[in-house]
């Protein structure tokens, strides 16, 4: 990288890991679901001159928009309510090793022992840190549970990265405009369908941080982030790029435990090592063949 493009990967990186602590915040003052729906209407507002209907390809666009806009959000931000932030942001890493696992599944792809190696080491690094002592993390937080939550979210990125590959006609950024778009019918139907409250929680909340989150989210996790992002690929190998998510995740970790007080013992460092071990391997091996390129270039594992 020269000094322009590592300047753009290092803020990128910052944003997006200290986006996972923005989440947390707004969370615990208005319902996960409810935060998502209005972060989705900003960003879809934004991108809407960007939407193109391209015909026989929006079956499969509209697919992934479900779960890339969607439901990704919805497991995300709701695991986020009950994990730590730095959990969460590990247990996002998992989108890598299911996305791995279903190319080979859907799309005929094939890894060597080493990546089969990292995905076995991400899921269960993931698992320790999910199955250990949480005592001391606080009456509302329950980490497996929203550690399951954010590993589904990551899950259901992964089924949308897959019916991504299959559609080229797109340009990244219009595939993040009807993402935005599917994603907000779908979030705003799900939080009047199993959220309540909302309303009164907004009335009681912080006004103050719940707009600054909600720019935040829209114009740092979403347009800066995924532009970023975007633009790097055009100008720099794969192999350069991939470790971002690794990066991120280490960011946002820093950012949970020195803000938020995350508990940082022995188990979630052993077990934090194991998931970004593992990924690493895979994401690294991959991208030097180049041959996961459509599934990396939409960032999963990213809020």
């Amino acid at each position: 990288m020269n000094a322009r493009e590592l300047s753009v990967w290092a803020v990128m990186c910052l944003v997006w890991g200290f986006h996972f602590v923005v989440i947390k915040v707004a969370v615990a003052e208005i319902p996960p679901i409810f935060y998502a729906a209005i972060r989705m209407t900003l960003v879809a507002a934004l991108l809407s001159p960007l939407l193109r209907w391209r015909p026989g390809s929006m079956v499969r666009v509209l697919g992934a928009g479900v779960c890339l806009g969607t439901l990704n959000y919805a497991f995300m931000f709701t695991g986020l309510k009950f994990a730590t932030a730095s959990t969460a942001a590990i247990a996002m890493e998992l989108y890598i090793p299911f996305a791995t696992i279903l190319s080979i599944i859907f799309l005929g792809d094939r890894i060597g022992w080493r990546s089969g190696l990292g995905v076995a080491f991400a899921f269960s690094g993931v698992a320790i840190i999910a199955l250990g002592d949480h005592a001391n993390v606080g009456p509302e937080t329950r980490i497996p549970l929203g550690v399951g939550l954010v590993a589904t979210g990551a899950f259901v990125e992964a089924i949308g990265a897959i019916l991504v590959k299959q559609s080229k006609a797109f340009k990244p950024l219009e595939l993040l405009a009807w993402f935005s778009l599917v994603g907000t019918v779908g979030l705003w139907v799900l939080t009047f369908t199993v959220e309540d409250g909302q309303g009164a929680a907004l009335a009681s909340s912080n006004k103050s941080l719940i707009i600054g989150a909600i720019l935040y989210s829209a114009f740092g996790g979403s347009i800066f982030g995924h532009t970023a992002y975007y633009w790097l690929l055009q100008r720099l190998p794969v192999s350069v790029i991939a470790p971002s998510v690794l990066m991120t995740t280490l960011i946002a970790v820093f950012f949970g435990a020195v803000l938020l007080g995350d508990p940082f013992g022995l188990r979630m460092i052993a077990g934090g090592a194991m998931v970004l071990a593992g990924v690493g391997v895979v994401l690294l091996r991959s991208a030097k063949k180049q041959d996961i390129k459509a599934l990396i270039a939409e960032p999963g594992a990213l809020p």
